[in-house]
């Protein structure tokens, strides 16, 4: 408890980057060891660091060594049984802290296990098309679909569509928050905040309590690609936190995709702009998973199919391309029975119907 207390108090304190809070932990050793340096030993410190030196707001903070702050983000977090999770921790995400300025710590809302899964990040303007906020849907979707978590930031429109989509699917989502992780920002957004804590996880590394500033939300976009292994942009401006969130997930050797967007729709410029640099397009929602690099998921990873659906999914790539006669008939389940799961199976975007044709996505 002790080793925490400090960990939170250095995590939250204001006025400089997680990466330079880093620095400062391995010069000292350890959040402890900064809490308990002197001034003098801290000043000269900032005084030899280039960096450091600069941020003079946060040297005074550092100063008052003040803990009151992290023992009321430890007792908000006992009182509404938020996790509160740390880089020494075994559910903290190996490809979060990976990254060159990871969170010191981490408050959670929910299931804490899905930082453990495997996520893609879909991302966009709050000034969404209804295109725009259509194929945002449709993505998570599948990809919720395919077994693989969806994370964004519960801002109006892309994410939002994003959210919305995943759990309409029946899938898992993390809402990033650039305000405290009890605080719901934007207030339209109650309703999917309730069902995220429920069914998703919420996540912030701001205190509890903490209704955010406009220069927090590109900050925390770093651990929207951090926690990612892809980044989708579905739309954007050519300056906007989308971008910046796919700038983020480039850095960190992440795969960046952006959706083909209408030129005169200015919220496609920053998309379009990102495939004329030579990131891939989503040509297609039939091949999504294959664009993301998620084809060939095995069936027994999606928590939506009943064990029928598995089954003719195995004799399905067993036959290869085949047509619907043959599965009928050398299936062990009956024409009638097996008709409908391949009406299921294509429903949930598993397979494709061409004709007679049936070809496994």
């Amino acid at each position: 408890m002790e080793d925490l207390i400090y960990t939170i108090w250095l995590g939250i304190l204001p006025g400089i980057p997680a990466e330079y809070k880093w620095d400062l932990i391995r010069a000292c050793g350890s959040p402890e060891s900064v809490y308990e340096a002197s001034a003098d030993d801290l000043k000269d410190l900032f005084a030899k660091n280039k960096i450091l030196s600069t941020h003079k707001a946060f040297l005074r903070h550092l100063l008052q060594k003040d803990l009151a702050p992290a023992q009321r983000c430890l007792h908000q977090a006992e009182k509404s049984g938020a996790a509160v999770i740390t880089t020494e921790d075994s559910f903290y995400p190996s490809k979060l802290k990976a990254i060159k300025d990871p969170p010191l710590v981490l408050f959670c809302l929910g299931d804490v296990s899905l930082l453990q899964t495997r996520c893609i990040a879909i991302v966009g303007t709050r000034r969404a098309s209804p295109y725009g906020r259509w194929a945002a849907a449709e993505i998570a979707k599948k990809v919720s679909l395919a077994g693989v978590t969806v994370v964004s930031g519960m801002a109006e429109g892309i994410d939002t569509a994003a959210h919305t989509g995943c759990l309409q699917a029946g899938g898992k989502t993390i809402a990033v928050f650039g305000t405290g992780v009890d605080v719901c920002f934007p207030k339209s957004n109650e309703k999917l905040y309730a069902r995220i804590r429920e069914e998703g996880l919420l996540v912030s590394e701001y205190p509890f309590g903490e209704w955010g500033h406009a220069a927090y939300f590109p900050v925390r976009n770093r651990i929207i690609s951090g926690l990612s292994e892809s980044c989708v942009v579905a739309e954007g401006a050519v300056k906007s936190g989308s971008l910046i969130t796919a700038g983020l997930a480039a850095e960190q050797g992440r795969g960046v995709f952006a959706l083909p967007g209408n030129v005169n729709q200015p919220g496609s410029a920053g998309t379009n702009l990102l495939l004329s640099e030579g990131v891939p397009p989503i040509y297609s929602m039939e091949h999504v998973l294959h664009i993301l690099g998620l084809e060939g998921l095995p069936a027994e990873q999606r928590t939506d199919l009943s064990d029928h659906e598995k089954a003719l999914v195995r004799h399905i790539r067993g036959c290869g391309s085949s047509s619907k006669q043959y599965i009928f008939e050398t299936c062990s389940f009956g024409a009638q029975e097996a008709s409908m799961l391949l009406t299921c199976l294509e429903l949930k975007g598993l397979v494709r119907l061409e004709g007679t044709q049936v070809f496994l996505l």
